[in-house]
């Protein structure tokens, strides 16, 4: 049950910003929306819409409401009357319809800058040990572009630095399915298998990475550390 919003310095405004969630009263009805993107060069608000409501929500219940639609470009002067309710970051979750949109209607050359944007963000996000943000950075850039298998592999990273190894083991087998033959995807399974105690898988995993590079050290090392568990000599 949504509570009425008494909020007296929520305010009208001509401008919003991209992450604002506004609303428009109609025929006793308030329709909600979330400014994803402006495109300026065209006025053009990009905006995610929830499912209209009776009673206007409070902040503290934004994040419960319905998604309607996830992408509509519209003129921006077409919120006339438009009152600003709160402001929230964008998730990678918002951005699945206007990512598509922009998949369906320009050129990857023209959108690959953003997902590599996305893509340094999460390597920021990383390095700063915030690993939610970049999760969700990451899958950002993945989503606009399915085949940026490198943005994969790093939220697998961030996963198990979480300790969610299940989920990175996820992560790492859609990128092989990108990038075949990947010594990193493959030997980092085994580690994730190695740390939930599934040492058979583990082993599986790291003879599949010893037989991609001969030479390369860690999958040698980790096939005797799994041996030793498993009691093989």
């Amino acid at each position: 049950m949504f509570s009425i919003n008494n909020n007296k310095q929520t305010i009208n405004k001509a401008d919003f910003s991209e992450g604002d969630i506004f609303y428009i009263h109609i025929d006793n009805q308030y329709h909600i929306y979330k400014l994803l993107f402006f495109e300026k060069d065209f006025e053009c608000y990009h905006v995610l819409s929830y499912e209209p409501l009776s009673v206007l929500p409070s902040e503290k219940d934004i994040d419960t409401l319905n998604i309607q639609i996830y992408h509509s470009p519209v003129d921006k002067n077409g919120f006339k009357g438009a009152a600003l309710l709160a402001n929230r970051t964008i998730t990678s979750e918002d951005l699945i319809g206007y990512h598509e949109y922009l998949r369906q209607t320009r050129p990857i050359e023209e959108y690959f800058p953003l997902a590599n944007g996305y893509y340094l963000n999460g390597l920021r996000l990383t390095d700063e040990k915030k690993h939610k943000e970049a999760i969700d950075s990451y899958s950002k850039a993945a989503d606009l572009v399915p085949s940026f298998f490198e943005a994969i592999d790093n939220r697998a990273f961030c996963k198990m630095d979480l300790g969610l190894w299940l989920e990175a083991i996820e992560d790492f087998r859609q990128s092989l399915s990108i990038h075949p033959g990947s010594l990193l995807a493959e030997f980092s399974i085994g580690e994730c298998y190695f740390k939930t105690g599934d040492y058979a898988q583990a082993k599986h995993q790291f003879e599949r990475a010893n037989t991609l590079d001969p030479n390369a050290e860690a999958p040698k090392n980790f096939l005797k550390r799994v041996n030793a568990k498993l009691g093989i000599v």
